[in-house]
């Protein structure tokens, strides 16, 4: 089972997050590759990968422009007929530090849905103060979260 991580961070908070997701689905067995936005890589490798895990911060309550933009360029991508990815499975993960968040994963769900990819409807989002304050916990629920998404690719 392949699983695909793709984040966008702007202070650590979500790349730290995107380690502990990726460390949860490997204890599954999964094969788990991490990209940054902005990293080059493959857009084949969403269309290779069983599922794909999408997290970014909070900015004014959506996901970051470097996000968006990545995301309307794998659109344009499958809509050519380069890439099948309808039916593939999505989860949603990120970061805020003031408020937005439920509005951000609304909008990064339907983002992603709009792709044509199935969201898992557990998303894994942490306040800045939590991922300060209580690190290590945090960042164990990441995990457990990547656990859990890897599993339900199955």
């Amino acid at each position: 089972m392949k699983v695909l991580i793709i984040y966008d961070s702007k202070t650590g908070n979500t790349e730290k997050m995107a380690t502990a997701i990726v460390e949860g689905a490997k204890e599954t067995g999964a094969e788990v590759t991490m990209k940054k936005i902005g990293d080059p890589f493959p857009l084949s490798l969403l269309e290779e990968s069983d599922g794909v895990a999408f997290g970014s911060p909070t900015r004014y309550a959506d996901v970051t422009n470097e996000m968006k933009d990545f995301l309307a360029h794998v659109a344009d991508y499958a809509k050519m007929g380069k890439i099948k990815l309808k039916g593939k499975t999505a989860g949603v993960f990120g970061s805020y530090g003031y408020d937005g968040a439920w509005v951000m994963e609304d909008r990064l769900k339907g983002y992603i849905e709009a792709i044509g990819y199935k969201v898992v409807p557990k998303v894994c989002v942490k306040v800045d103060t939590e991922l300060k304050t209580r690190l290590k916990e945090t960042l164990a629920e990441c995990r457990t979260w990547g656990k859990e998404f890897a599993k339900s690719l199955k």
